[in-house]
Parts: structure tokens; C-alpha cells; sequence
């Protein structure tokens, strides 16, 4: 691989992409997160490149699913193709995928972030940067909007996500980009078989947004990801005053059961009420909260007539007189978001 690649528009758009988030943040020290693949091999040439310019320092982690025969070379492989692309500090990591009700897919995505997290505190990064790009975005959006589970979902990733410390500066590139810029760096790079396997859902969605795309013409990935961008933004305004809302209701908090004011959730406006309804439920410990879940929790602000107490994962959530009641198994966090 040549020491300075001449500059190529693939190259150029992946560099300014990257440079846009590094420079508003400053960070002293990044952690990027590497499969081996086009993305993440392309993002971390314009890291390094970018780096160098904002004195930031660089480490890097390959996480081994042990999903597949070689995995081990694979992942070695792609420290290897780091260490000559100009990263030094490089941890390859094996982890165990436990496979849950929700397939191996989230299995996997557990099991690697939590390893990156691990070795993001360990390397004292401020960040984890990410390779996802414009057609994974179009696709999360997608599998959002098959699952009909509101605002949040088809909001797909966000390019600084501060909460869990992940950077995705590519969100705006196309995947075909990021190939490029690696073919004109002269990165060799691994194309992972699971990508075109079709016994996952992402697979799926992916063929599915390329026909899409055939029969409703050029730009799809685009507008899905305006569409998310939209949804984003929305879903931001809602939050926040949801979150406002919970705060204002509540009555009572005990170790394992928190009271809230029916009067004050029930005058707020119905998106604003359900989503206050979900971030109490969240909470106290609930997860995959369904909007069949939190419809039925409505009733019981809107709708009362003595309805029994419903049960989500773990808590309950019931109306005494003028409150709604929850309780958990776990000690509760009141009104956190």
C-alpha cells in the first residue's frame, strides 16, 4: 500500500466525513472499532490521516466472533492490514456470542459492543468510532419500519450517540464509496460470506432496498436517510418533553415502587403521554417494550374502568386511585431516560 495515495474523490469524501466529527469534538484518544471489511478499513485510513492533523491518538479493536471456521486468521488479518495502514495500537479480541430470543445477529452486536466498551475504558478513548454508511442507515430504517415500533426505531443511528460513546462520521457515505476509497488506497479488505446470507434479517433487508432502488429509481438510501434524520429529530423533541412530564408527575419513590400523578400524565398530548409512559416503564427495568404495552398503560390514564394490573418484563404497573404505580423486582430509577 503506497505511504500517501494519491487523492481521489472516495478518499477526499471519507477524509472530510471524518475530519467534520474529530475536529467539533477534539477528542484526545479514539478507539476504532474494525471488522476487516471495506467500511471499517476505509474509516480507519482517514482516521489515521485525520489524526495525525488534530494530534489524536489512535487505537484500534478487531473483535473475533468466533462465528466462522477462520475467524482467528481473519481477525488477524485485519490487524495486520491496521498495523501497515498506520495504526499501531491494535487489540483482537475473541468473544462468546450467546444466542437470545432475538437471534445470533443481536447476540453478536451484544457481545461486540460490550467487548469495545471494555476496551474503549481500558485504552482511556474517549470514543468508539464506527465504519456504518449511508445503505446501513437505509437499512436500519427499514427494519425499523417491519417492526412498527415508533419514532425511535426508524430514527436509525446517530452520528455522535454520547450516551454510549460511539461516533459514526460515515452515516452520509455510500457503501460503493467507501469500497472505492479502499481500492484507491490499495487496502485489501475481507467481504464477510454472512453478509450475503440470507437466513438474517439485514441480508434480507439489503436485497430487499436494492430492488427498491431497481424499481423506484436511484436514491433511496438517501431519502431514508432524511427520513431518519426527520424521525430523529422529532423523536428529540418528544423525549425531552416526555422526560419533563415524568418529572413533573412524580409523586413517590421507594426502593422498588414509584408513584406517579394520573392527572399530570393524562393532560399531556398523546404522543408526548406514551412516550412519558415508556421511559417509566424503561425505568424500572422493563425492555422490548411493545406499543401494544404501552397503548394498554394508556387506558389506565385515559381510559380507567378498573382495568387489572398489567405485567412487562419483570414490573408491574397498576392505577391506585389517583396514580399510577409501578413496581419492580430491581430497585428503581424514577424517571430516568
Amino acid at each position: 500500500m503506497p505511504v500517501r495515495p494519491r487523492l481521489t474523490p472516495a478518499i477526499a469524501q471519507t477524509r472530510r466525513a471524518v475530519r467534520q466529527v474529530l475536529a467539533e469534538l477534539a477528542p484526545k484518544k479514539v478507539l476504532l472499532a474494525v471488522s476487516g471489511g471495506a467500511d471499517s478499513l476505509a474509516l480507519s485510513a482517514a482516521v489515521v490521516f485525520e489524526a495525525k492533523k488534530l494530534k489524536i491518538e489512535i487505537a484500534a479493536a478487531v473483535i473475533d466472533h468466533a462465528l466462522q471456521p477462520n475467524s482467528k486468521a481473519i481477525a488477524n488479518q485485519a490487524a495486520e492490514r491496521l498495523r501497515a495502514i498506520g495504526v499501531q495500537e491494535v487489540v483482537v479480541e475473541r468473544v462468546v456470542v450467546r444466542q437470545t430470543g432475538e437471534g445470533l445477529e443481536a447476540a453478536a452486536r451484544t457481545a461486540r459492543y460490550k467487548a469495545l466498551e471494555k476496551i474503549r475504558l481500558k485504552q482511556k478513548a474517549e470514543w468508539i468510532v464506527l465504519g456504518h454508511n449511508l445503505d446501513d442507515q437505509a437499512e436500519t430504517v427499514l427494519l425499523g419500519l417491519a417492526r412498527g415500533s415508533g419514532l425511535r426505531s426508524i430514527a436509525g443511528m446517530s452520528a455522535i450517540d454520547a450516551e454510549r460513546r460511539l461516533l459514526r462520521p460515515l452515516l452520509d457515505l455510500p457503501r460503493q464509496t467507501l469500497r472505492q476509497a479502499c481500492a484507491d488506497a490499495g487496502i485489501s479488505f475481507w467481504d464477510d460470506p454472512h453478509n450475503e446470507d440470507s437466513k438474517f434479517a439485514r441480508v434480507r433487508v439489503r436485497k430487499l432496498a436494492g430492488e427498491l432502488e431497481k424499481n423506484l429509481g436511484p436514491g433511496l438510501a438517501e431519502a431514508l436517510s432524511r427520513t431518519a434524520a426527520s424521525a430523529a429529530e422529532a423523536d428529540e423533541v418528544i423525549t425531552d418533553l416526555a422526560t419533563k412530564c415524568v418529572k413533573k408527575a412524580l409523586v413517590k419513590t421507594g426502593a422498588r415502587q414509584v408513584s406517579y400523578q394520573v392527572a399530570t400524565l393524562s393532560k399531556a398530548k398523546a404522543a408526548v403521554r406514551r412516550k412519558a409512559l415508556h421511559i417509566i416503564c424503561q425505568s424500572a427495568g422493563a425492555k422490548n417494550i411493545s406499543r401494544t404495552q404501552i397503548l394498554a398503560l394508556d387506558e389506565l390514564l385515559t381510559n380507567w374502568h378498573g382495568q387489572k394490573k398489567s405485567s412487562l418484563s419483570g414490573i408491574t404497573v397498576e392505577r391506585v386511585a389517583n396514580q399510577l404505580v409501578v413496581k419492580s423486582t430491581k430497585p428503581l430509577t424514577p424517571g430516568a431516560c
